[in-house]
């Protein structure tokens, strides 16, 4: 860790410590400041996606679709190609013979995510889109 760091003490319910120190082992963490550190980088990107305004945010959208759906793959790709700025990459995956998974891998300002992920989300034949976000 390239930070300084403070220390500072966190009162919790002793279920909450129950609860942590189990995910600590079960994990394998090295200790509970380190799984509380993970957690709150999640909790600082969930603000600041949630914030919106002009940052700029990483991460990923998947989207399972059922490709016997007349179409459907020339309607991902055109979304995908009017919202290139927003797509750093794109994985396509066969997991059946009736569903695909598309991975797409993403850049941009919370409200061109949320477009992005929306538009696919219209399309018929898409069974189900999950964003994640982080950030640096």
């Amino acid at each position: 860790m390239g930070d300084d760091i403070d220390r500072i003490s966190l009162t919790l319910p002793s279920s909450m410590v129950e609860r942590l120190d189990g995910i600590v082992d079960d994990w394998e963490y090295d200790s509970r400041s380190e799984a509380i550190r993970d957690s709150l980088r999640d909790f600082f990107a969930d603000y600041e996606w949630e914030r919106g305004g002009d940052a700029r945010h990483h991460g990923t959208i998947v989207i399972v679709h059922d490709h016997h759906v007349d179409g459907i793959a020339d309607e991902l790709q055109t979304v995908q190609h009017e919202m290139a700025e927003a797509i750093t990459s794109v994985q396509h995956i066969h997991l059946s013979h009736d569903t695909c998974m598309e991975t797409l891998v993403v850049e941009g300002s919370a409200g061109d995510i949320t477009e992005l992920a929306n538009r696919l989300r219209a399309i018929g034949g898409v069974q189900q889109v999950k964003v994640v976000v982080v950030d640096e």
